[in-house]
């Protein structure tokens, strides 16, 4: 289909696409300018025109409670054939994305999607297929995840949704003699492409706020680099390049080939907000509370003028010209002697208005309400007056947290489902991990292509919960002591119940998976490595048939002595059980938790 199509009329259709998204580009920049501040580019005073940057610290507090690690995949699949394929695609999956450094990549998404849309691009660097490669520099043949800029990418003009689009596209900046390298482009075309130095797409773009102009021909000196676009059209399962059509347009393409890629395409998009109908562009979340923080930084720029106008003078009388003299140099609690007193007086002159304080404050609950209330997200402040407003207000603030997290926990499965059908192809694949056999013993395995099963549509990814959220060293070292208090020994007697009673009971899945949905799976797996396990187990066993485990729950006649079962219900649990305080006395105690520090500071001082 796309070689019965004028090029022409191609690169005009490309050209719309990228003036349909203007205006979203620019009130986009205009959010990202509100992020960085006055501070980031140019000049001010020691006030500036915004002293609170209310949208970093709405961002500030949003990407850190949902992504601080690289996230831990987990490939199930409904076929038992590929059982142990899926457990090793998972741990391959794994390793490639912590040497991507996803993390940082995630990062990066999520605060482009506070902007708008979040858009990544998931490729292979391979010969004959550089244009994958974007902004970095990839190794032939190995996996690469990029953030593309909304500023470089064009979608269809007329589509409803991204999914509908005809084609979807970035526009990249390459050297020109790396196109020159490869013959799968127009080497003439691309001797006519003009230098990405001289013309740089829209005026007003994000990359505007730090980019310096005057060093753009010493720069074509060093290296000279052109601006091309490169279209994915799902109806031709093409890969067509063609120069950027806002600078120049050619009557061939610089290159046509096939697509080589999972069948979604390479893009993944991440949204924070609900969809607009007919409409394939989502609400920005910074949108919606820009105006506030606008507001607020007004209302604070007026505050602080007035604050600095504020002015105390001394008016008096000239015949008592000595007395203000006298007063003026005056100590504290000094008297000074007059015969009229108030001959002379102090006044005060403007100041700080309290309406300006309050609506200050007012401005800043309603910042909270439309940004999700980053203050109760970060710790830093609750607009609560009771306890139960406050442990309301978290709550509310943690549905929109975990919201946020699942939408990116989704978006991510979707990145490792495009790696995962890289690696399924990759005839050079060749992946060093490290799992446990059922003996808790470490291997060492090798993931090739003799070992790859199914094709990427027979499994299923998902992303661990919470995998990439950082767990506090105190509640980690609480809820360790917690489980190994309080869970294992329970664990451990209905291991023994569900052996006495013939049940089936993976006593070590149920450990795992416990210790999994407390997020310390890691550091619990460590304690049970014990290769000499099964030749211990052995010996007790030998020592209990031979009579050497006493009266015990197996024990009959009248005289049966009652055994661990019996003490253990007479005890109403485990003799080391604790009570385990549920989320409201957390909640109190953390509220009391500088009073205990300062009662144990001040113990025997007084």
């Amino acid at each position: 289909m796309i070689n019965e199509v004028s090029p022409l009329k191609v690169q005009e259709v490309v050209k719309c696409g990228f003036e349909r998204m203007q205006v979203y580009r620019r009130a986009r920049a205009m959010f990202v300018k509100e992020y960085v501040g006055q501070y980031y580019s140019k000049h001010y005073g020691m006030t500036g025109d915004r002293p609170i940057n209310m949208v970093f610290s709405a961002i500030r507090a949003m990407v850190p409670a949902i992504v601080s690690k690289n996230p831990l995949n987990e490939v199930s699949t409904p076929y038992m054939a590929y059982k142990e394929y899926a457990e090793l695609q998972s741990m391959g999956l794994d390793t490639i994305q912590r040497r991507l450094k996803l993390k940082e990549i995630l990062r990066a998404w999520v605060v482009s999607a506070m902007f708008g849309l979040g858009i990544v691009k998931t490729g292979i660097a391979a010969a004959g297929n550089c244009i994958l490669i974007d902004d970095q520099l990839v190794d032939p043949g190995e996996i690469f995840v990029s953030l593309v800029d909304l500023d470089d990418f064009v979608i269809d003009p007329l589509c409803k949704s991204l999914a509908e689009s005809s084609f979807l596209g970035d526009r990249t900046s390459v050297p020109r003699q790396f196109l020159l390298d490869y013959d799968l482009y127009d080497h003439d075309l691309v001797k006519k492409l003009p230098s990405s130095t001289m013309l740089h797409g829209d005026k007003g773009a994000t990359a505007e706020l730090s980019l310096q102009y005057q060093g753009a021909f010493e720069m074509k000196d060093l290296q000279d680099m052109v601006n091309v676009v490169e279209l994915w059209v799902p109806g031709a399962n093409a890969l067509v390049t063609m120069p950027d059509p806002r600078e120049v347009v050619f009557e061939k393409y610089l290159g046509i080939t096939d697509y080589y890629g999972p069948n979604k395409g390479p893009y993944n998009f991440l949204s924070f907000t609900p969809p607009v109908d007919s409409n394939p562009l989502p609400i920005a979340p910074v949108s919606l509370y820009y105006d506030l923080a606008r507001a607020v930084n007004r209302t604070m720029v007026k505050s602080l003028e007035q604050s600095d106008s504020q002015r105390n003078i001394v008016l008096y009388k000239p015949s008592h010209a000595d007395v203000a003299q006298d007063i003026l140099d005056a100590e504290n609690n000094e008297a000074v002697a007059t015969d009229d007193p108030k001959a002379v007086q102090v006044v005060s002159f403007d100041g700080q208005a309290q309406s300006n304080i309050q609506m200050l404050q007012q401005l800043q609950v309603w910042f909270n309400y439309m940004s999700g209330n980053p203050d109760q997200i970060s710790g830093a402040n609750s607009d609560a007056e009771t306890a139960t407003q406050a442990n309301i207000l978290q709550g509310n603030a943690m549905i929109s947290i975990e919201d946020a997290r699942d939408i990116l926990y989704d978006g991510t499965a979707g990145i490792s489902e495009d790696c995962a059908w890289y690696m399924r192809y990759d005839p050079m694949l060749d992946i060093t991990v490290a799992r446990r056999k059922p003996g808790m013993e470490m291997e060492e395995v090798q993931i090739t292509p003799e070992q790859v099963k199914g094709e990427p549509e027979d499994f299923i990814y998902k992303i661990r919960s919470k995998s990439m959220s950082k767990l506090d060293p105190a509640i980690r070292s609480k809820r360790m002591m917690e489980f190994l208090t309080n869970a294992l020994p329970a664990l451990f007697n209905s291991g023994m119940m569900a052996m006495q009673l013939g049940l089936p009971f993976n006593l070590q899945k149920v450990i795992t998976m416990t210790a999994d949905q407390l997020e310390i799976g890691d550091d619990m797996q460590e304690i049970f490595v014990d290769p000499e396990f099964q030749q211990k187990l052995k010996t007790y066993l030998i020592m209990k048939s031979a009579g050497g485990g006493g009266a015990g729950a197996g024990s009959t006649g009248s005289t049966r002595k009652a055994g661990p079962q019996a003490g253990i219900a007479q005890n109403g649990g485990h003799p080391s059980q604790t009570s385990i305080p549920s989320s409201q006395a957390d909640v109190r105690s953390a509220a009391q938790g500088g009073a205990d520090l300062g009662q144990q500071a001040n113990q025997g001082v007084y």
